[in-house]
């Protein structure tokens, strides 16, 4: 449980940090939410998106090495993930270019669930 715990904070890291990366370029932006990239207000949009993102995974990895950190990012990965699913879920988003984003959220979920029983166990 010692390195479990670790691991799969960093798996949460991964899992925000490669839309982080997209908001580097607006073809990658375009590409992963299948928007066109000429409407630069949704791109300003989404790029800041990305920065959120690079938070987000900031503080997986922060509090892959700092037990007290744990809980509080915890919960604030578990609101960016489902936060989405919620979202889009109503609008019927979740195929097409979205589908990814929504499968790597479900899967997110998991590890989360996952990491809130042992959590709560340690």
């Amino acid at each position: 449980m010692r390195y479990l715990i670790p691991l799969l904070f960093s798996v949460l890291a991964i899992i925000h940090i490669l839309p982080a990366l997209s908001g580097v370029s607006v073809d990658r932006v375009a590409d992963l939410y299948g928007v066109p990239a000429e409407d630069k207000t949704l791109m300003t949009l989404l790029q800041h998106r990305a920065v959120l993102f690079g938070l987000v995974a900031g503080a997986c990895i922060y509090a892959a090495n700092r037990p007290s950190a744990r809980w509080p990012v915890l919960w604030g990965a578990i609101i960016s993930m489902s936060s989405f699913i919620f979202i889009a879920m109503p609008r019927g988003q979740l195929s097409g270019p979205l589908a990814k984003i929504a499968y790597v959220d479900g899967f997110g979920l998991i590890i989360a669930a996952i990491l809130v029983v042992l959590l709560m166990r340690t």
